[in-house]
Formats: structure tokens, C-alpha cells, sequence
């Protein structure tokens, strides 16, 4: 799919489908909303920078009580686990732009997983149903 903000309901809706015939919580379900639109918008915005390209999202099978699923862009090299937790104690005005994004996925998601296979950049997101 176009790696671009119009295809955002429709992966957001595909993620969403898959992870609600999971039977998870409410409350898991809108985790795995908010993470999911977070990861792609910062796909959207910044793996392709002035360039277009494409996002697959897939949404492994698995036989326990966990949802996951992978967003895969071919754009810029990023590993988002390398960025370091911004200061929260710090006052707003001071606080470097951006990374905020990141900070959200790596606290609502249950794992968070990247790497880098050849061109691609493959973020994995699981989410445990308690």
C-alpha cells in the first residue's frame, strides 16, 4: 500500500479487524489503535522523506493469547529502539522535538522488535492479553 497518510484507515482498520477476531480487551484494542497509528504515521512522514514508497502490514497467526503484528517500509534506516527515553522532567520548552512518537510505542506495546532485512525496515509489535 502507498506509504502515504491517505492509506492510514485502511491499514489501521486492517490491523484493527485482525486483532479484534483475537477476542482481546477493550482496552488492549485501543492500545494496539493508538500504537498502530503512531507507527505509521511516523513511517508516512519520515522513512521516505520527499520520496514515495510502499508499507506492508502483516498480522502473523499465533495460538496463544498475544496479537502481533509488523509494519515493513523500504524507506530510511531507522531503529526507533536505539533512541534514548526523552527527559519527561524537563520543562516542554526545552525538550528536544520529536522522539516523543517512539516513547509511546516502546511503553504501550508488550515487545517491540526491529530490524533491518536488506532494504527494509520491519518493526514488530506484540501485544499480551491480560
Amino acid at each position: 500500500m502507498p506509504g502515504r497518510m491517505e492509506s492510514l484507515h485502511d491499514l489501521l482498520a486492517f490491523i484493527s479487524g485482525n486483532a479484534a477476531r483475537k477476542g482481546l480487551s477493550p482496552a488492549i484494542l485501543s492500545r494496539i489503535e493508538l500504537v498502530a497509528e503512531e507507527a505509521l504515521v511516523n513511517v508516512f512522514m519520515h522513512a521516505y522523506n520527499q520520496f514515495e514508497g510502499n508499507v506492508e502490514v502483516h498480522c502473523p497467526l499465533r495460538d496463544d493469547h498475544s496479537f502481533t503484528f509488523e509494519i515493513r517500509d523500504e524507506g530510511i534506516s531507522f531503529d526507533p529502539l536505539s533512541l534514548t527515553e526523552p527527559d519527561r522532567n524537563m520543562p516542554l520548552d526545552e525538550r528536544r522535538i520529536g522522539g516523543m512518537g517512539v516513547f509511546l510505542i516502546r511503553k504501550m506495546a508488550d515487545q517491540v522488535q526491529y530490524r533491518r532485512e536488506g532494504n527494509s525496515n520491519i518493526l514488530t509489535l506484540t501485544f499480551f492479553n491480560r
